[in-house]
């Protein structure tokens, strides 16, 4: 009965949508741009979100513009990735303009912005981040938020930097705009010096969702993005990574450069053996030699208490390799946590500071999956 359903899922989602690939989804069209910008009496000119280069986005065929994911998650797939499917994270624009000052609109999708364990700032604000000579993203500030009616941000900038802004972790967006001077432009920055220029695509739980950065380019999948040089995809669904089957389709839809698995979390260790080997086996079958990480599941205390989810994974990884496959990671929870238990906000979801720690091990797994130099 389970392999027929199986079947039947892969069937619907094969045929009924026509899949859009990554780097084929929201790309900066200048001309939409111009088109559709308003300019105020202050003379700024302002750009909707929908015409800005934004990455992240993988799906064209979507409820709302901003989700991650596309029409037809059916209920095959577990009620929180199909709500959850509606937040921003992983997305960002990244451009580069002329502009000396810089005005960012946003509305929230949720009246949510805050958590009891996480900052508006994190949930539901955005980030803003330039880009160094030597092609290093720097911090600039942070895009707070405290009435659900929208935020807003304004900032100086150098004529000609390169802008990245990253969107809420936990909110989704209703709507986004840019403000810029009446005659200057934006445009769409250009190929990766890393050569990388299909996403890491990240598929997991709260913790690769983003629970509990302070603001959304903290966010470890964000960290290993800017330090990598690489696009970067999050389907991080909190509690609700699964690996049903159907979500391996949805994933294989993305012309990636890299996967990464990190579900265990989510699952019990039944689970483990019923949906990795199915899930992975598909995900290669679609997507025939793009590297897969799998990761284990972040030891917080460091005594051990996950070792069967590790031999149930690990045991999963040997068969394949033993099959002769290749483009094959294996990621320890070693070095994914604080060693001084100071990473994390409630002995789970990592803090700031834990963030760097998974950022680190994950960098790691990625870097060594695509072949990157250090």
């Amino acid at each position: 009965m389970k392999t027929k359903q199986f079947f039947a899922v892969s069937a619907f989602l094969a045929v009924g949508v026509a899949f859009a690939q990554a780097n084929d989804i929201a790309k900066y069209d200048p001309r939409m741009a111009l088109e559709t910008a308003v300019v105020d009496t202050n003379g700024v000119k302002w750009i909707d979100g929908r015409y800005l280069p934004l990455e992240g986005k993988c799906y064209a065929d979507t409820d709302e513009f901003y989700d991650r994911l596309p029409k037809n998650v059916t209920t095959n797939v577990n009620g929180g990735v199909r709500s959850m499917k509606h937040h921003s994270t992983g997305l960002q624009f990244r451009f580069r303009t002329d502009s000396k000052k810089l005005t960012f609109n946003w509305v929230p999708r949720n009246a949510d912005l805050a958590m009891d364990h996480m900052p508006a700032t994190g949930k539901s604000g955005i980030d803003v981040y330039r880009q160094e000579a030597n092609g290093t993203w720097r911090y600039v500030k942070t895009g707070r938020i405290t009435n659900p009616a929208g935020g807003s941000l304004t900032i100086p900038w150098k004529p000609g930097d390169a802008c990245l802004v990253n969107l809420p972790l936990y909110n989704g967006i209703k709507s986004f705009t840019l403000g810029i001077g009446k005659n200057d432009k934006v445009e769409a920055l250009g190929p990766r010096k890393s050569g990388i220029d299909k996403p890491v695509v990240f598929y997991g739980t709260s913790i690769t969702h983003g629970g509990c950065a302070s603001r959304p380019g903290l966010a470890f999948p964000s960290i290993v993005g800017r330090d990598l040089d690489v696009p970067i995809v999050n389907l991080g669904f909190s509690g609700s990574g699964k690996m049903e089957f159907e979500m391996s389709e949805h994933l294989a839809a993305i012309d990636a450069s890299c996967y990464v698995l990190d579900c265990i979390w989510n699952m019990n260790v039944q689970m483990v053996k019923e949906r990795f080997e199915p899930f992975i086996r598909n995900l290669r079958k679609r997507r025939p030699g793009v590297p897969i990480i799998m990761a284990e599941r972040c030891d917080v205390y460091g005594d051990g208490r996950y070792e069967g989810f590790d031999i149930v994974l690990k045991g999963i990884y040997v068969k394949l390799k033993n099959e002769g496959w290749e483009n094959l990671v294996y990621l320890p929870h070693d070095g994914m946590f604080a060693p001084d238990g100071e990473g994390t906000v409630d002995g789970c979801h990592p803090n700031d500071w834990g963030m760097m720690f998974m950022a680190k091990a994950y960098g790691a797994a990625v870097r060594q999956a695509l072949g990157l130099v250090k």
